[in-house]
């Protein structure tokens, strides 16, 4: 069981490296857009040395095979640790299986990212991908039993020896992360917010207390 935390914020992924649970870290354009950060080269080369060995996926913007190949080549250079996350398909449909099983070839690790179905995420997997990257929440949007498809996913997996990881995302409640891990994913992205509400619970914080005040300790 792998906990990622979904963030580019280096100043928050320093919080949470001493707890021991984190696994790595995740990143994409929109997050990257949302913190404001320019020099996003930049960042990945230090976050990539700061969570070392853990890994660091960063995704890839370009829009063709020649330019998304020569982008992650450049990122990759930024630290051994980097993975790159190449999405599954383009936005006129166009499977990125070719660039995945290029990176391969170049020896560079990849997160397929925004699969929505068992059958991307486990071409992604005969491709050669270390991760592949399932929205949880997005095929709940869509209809979907994120569960099924998970437990699909991992099954397939399993019985046809593939090395590929499940990686799943895009999970917008505590109870969706163990929900997950209960479904088999390998691994789960969390932002820092809802991990920090995952590991939260009020009924202990009063335990707690009640331990203290027993004990004679005095908690401000």
């Amino acid at each position: 069981m792998k906990i990622f935390l979904d963030t580019p914020d280096l100043s928050v992924v320093e919080q949470w490296l001493p707890h021991g649970i984190v696994d790595g870290v995740t990143t994409n354009p929109t997050l990257l857009r949302k913190s404001g950060i320019e020099d996003w080269t930049g960042t990945v080369g230090v976050l990539a040395r700061r969570i070392a060995p853990r890994d660091l996926s960063v995704q890839v913007s370009g829009v063709d095979h020649d330019d998304m190949v020569s982008q992650a080549k450049m990122l990759a250079s930024r630290g051994e640790n980097i993975v790159i996350k190449v999405p599954v398909i383009s936005p006129d449909g166009r499977p990125h299986l070719d660039v995945m099983t290029t990176l391969r070839e170049y020896g560079i690790p990849v997160n397929a990212t925004a699969c929505l179905s068992a059958g991307q995420a486990l071409a992604a997997a005969k491709a050669g991908v270390r991760y592949a990257s399932l929205l949880w929440g997005r095929v709940g949007d869509e209809g979907g039993c994120p569960e099924s498809v998970v437990a699909d996913i991992t099954g397939l997996l399993r019985r046809h020896g593939m090395t590929a990881q499940l990686l799943v995302g895009s999970v917008r409640a505590p109870a969706d992360i163990t929900r997950a891990l209960t479904a088999g994913a390998d691994a789960v992205t969390v932002p820092p917010a809802l991990l920090a509400r995952w590991l939260d619970h009020h009924y202990a914080r009063a335990t707690v207390r009640d331990f203290q005040a027993d004990a004679g300790v005095k908690y401000e």
